[in-house]
């Protein structure tokens, strides 16, 4: 990939409703526990964020290009883009100022993936998927390292070797 800090990517794929979400946030609240700052950043094909009737989504359905909100200890900002944001450039944006970057989604991206899967794994992986490690409350058989999705400190432990920030 192009982008600036390919090395400190990783993202996070499976069907809708496999745990991503709150494997990702037991990471992040880990990797700060171990003095690391991480990104993240989440792929949805829904467009509503969830503001539709607060003012950020009034400016934003007005046509306003950028809207950026501040509040104690929060700046959120929204670019309002064509189609799909390039995610080379969104990466290139958020790996200065993290440590790491956690992805949620982008499967078919040649991003380095950890994969949360069920026995019916195979249906969930493109060919192509570059998936280095499975999260699985089920048994699985596989050459690549399995976690079990408790096992947070251990799959944290993995990312920092893989990424090589140990």
């Amino acid at each position: 990939m192009s982008h600036s800090g390919p090395d400190k990517i990783i993202s996070f794929v499976g069907p809708s409703d496999s745990g991503k979400t709150t494997l990702i946030v037991k990471l992040v609240a880990w990797f700060r526990s171990q003095g690391l700052k991480a990104a993240v950043l989440k792929h949805s094909h829904k467009t509503d964020l969830g503001d539709e009737d607060k003012d950020t989504g009034k400016f934003r359905r007005a046509g306003a290009h950028f809207v950026a909100l501040t509040a104690p200890d929060l700046l959120q900002v929204s670019y309002s883009f064509p189609g799909e944001p390039p995610l080379d450039g969104v990466l290139a944006a958020l790996a200065p100022q993290a440590d790491l970057v956690l992805v949620e989604g982008y499967k078919s991206s040649p991003l380095p993936k950890i994969a949360l899967v069920g026995r019916d794994r195979e249906e969930v992986l493109p060919d192509s998927s570059r998936v280095v490690a499975l999260v699985s409350a089920d048994h699985l058989e596989s050459a690549l390292p399995v976690f079990h999705p408790d096992q947070v400190a251990e799959i944290g432990r993995f990312i920092k070797q893989f990424l090589g920030l140990s």
